[in-house]
Parts: C-alpha cells; sequence; structure tokens
C-alpha cells in the first residue's frame, strides 16, 4: 500500500510539472512580448525591443498546445499593467 501511495504522488507531481512549465514559459513569453511593443518606440531600446520579441518567439515555438496559448493570453493581459522601468530591466538584461 506504502508503494502505491508513492507511485501516485509521483504521478500526480510529474503531470502537474508540465502544467507549470507552460505556464512559467507562457508568462516569461508574454512579458518579453509587451515589453517589445512598449519599448519599440523609445529611442535607446529599439534594437533591445527586437531582441525582446525574437526571444518570446523562441520560447513559444515549442510551445504548441491549448494550455499553453490559453496560459499565454492570460499572462499577455497581466503583463500590460508592467511599468515601462521593469520592460528596460528585461530589455538590459538580454
Amino acid at each position: 500500500m506504502r508503494k502505491l501511495v508513492i507511485i501516485l504522488i509521483a504521478g500526480v507531481s510529474f503531470n502537474t510539472s508540465a502544467e507549470l512549465d507552460e505556464k512559467i514559459a507562457a508568462s516569461f513569453a508574454a512579458k518579453y512580448e509587451v515589453c517589445a511593443l512598449k519599448l519599440k518606440d523609445t529611442k535607446s531600446y529599439k534594437l533591445k525591443a527586437l531582441g525582446l520579441k525574437i526571444k518570446a518567439d523562441e520560447i513559444g515555438k515549442d510551445k504548441v498546445s491549448a494550455d499553453y496559448i490559453k496560459a499565454f493570453v492570460k499572462e499577455k493581459k497581466k503583463a500590460w499593467t508592467l511599468p515601462l522601468r521593469k520592460c528596460k530591466k528585461f530589455a538590459d538584461r538580454l
């Protein structure tokens, strides 16, 4: 009985990690994409904005599932509330 419980717990945690992975990837891709849009008209951040857009596309390229897309849309709506200084920090880290 004890082995069965351990196997079930391992199976549950293994399944949720894929969902967590998609949520994290969607969160970063959404933040990078929104920040790229916000920074594209800023004088010294035009190239960095392009880099953010490329990075967002790279993250989303491997994740093409319905769960990822739902999470991406949800996170993109949240990302519009990011202040410009936070977007500049993202761009400076690239």
